[in-house]
């Protein structure tokens, strides 16, 4: 069940996480890999993409990764992200986060695909306070007191805006790319970051 607020009125900055989703809540490569697979006839592995300009072996003339998962959630927004699996204890470490914090949903997952998102959101029992309806490129423009996110470079950015950034590690996430991140491997390692293991 969520918690939410109005979000005319937002928790004060001290309070406030933002929570990316894909990567972070969600686990997209699989999804993104089986869409590939039956697209394109390409046997890829999550742990295969080691950056989001990964180009696919023998398949010069596509896009990079990045651009054919935007493509695969175009194509059909309903099925790519309702077959994503939630990262294990996704639910319950919001949950504990969400007694002494504000967790506000900050994606960059295009607005027109945020009702597929809420539903997902509501089907895993993943709760938040706020679902930010427009986020800018660079996340830490918005307030808040940390950012939770597997993309480096939207880590380095929350730093640089003196936010606490926590780099959800992935097979793409450059570590050396947000100096004086926390690097967690898990929803674990998270609420150990914040005190609540």
């Amino acid at each position: 069940m969520n918690r939410a607020r109005d979000a005319s009125t937002p928790a004060p900055d001290t309070d406030r996480i933002l929570v990316d989703v894909d990567g972070t809540l969600a686990w997209q490569l699989p999804r993104a890999c089986q869409y590939l697979g039956e697209e394109y006839g390409v046997s890829l592995q999550p742990e295969d993409v080691t950056a989001w300009d990964y180009r696919i072996p023998g398949h010069d003339d596509h896009d990079h990764i990045g651009d054919l998962i935007f493509e695969a959630f175009r194509r059909d927004p309903a099925w790519y992200f309702g077959g994503m699996e939630p990262l294990p204890g996704a639910a319950d470490a919001l949950a504990r986060l969400g007694e002494d914090h504000h967790v506000a949903i900050a994606t960059h997952r295009p607005p027109e695909t945020h009702d597929h998102t809420r539903v997902w959101l509501r089907d895993h029992d993943i709760p938040y306070d706020e679902f930010v309806e427009q986020v800018p490129e660079n996340k830490a423009e918005l307030q808040g007191r940390a950012l939770i996110d597997d993309y480096h470079g939207n880590v380095a950015d929350a730093l640089a805006a003196g936010m606490d950034g926590l780099l959800f590690s992935q097979p793409y996430s450059d570590h050396a790319a947000c100096d004086g991140a926390t690097v967690v491997d898990s929803w674990t390692d998270v609420l150990a970051a914040f005190d609540l293991a």
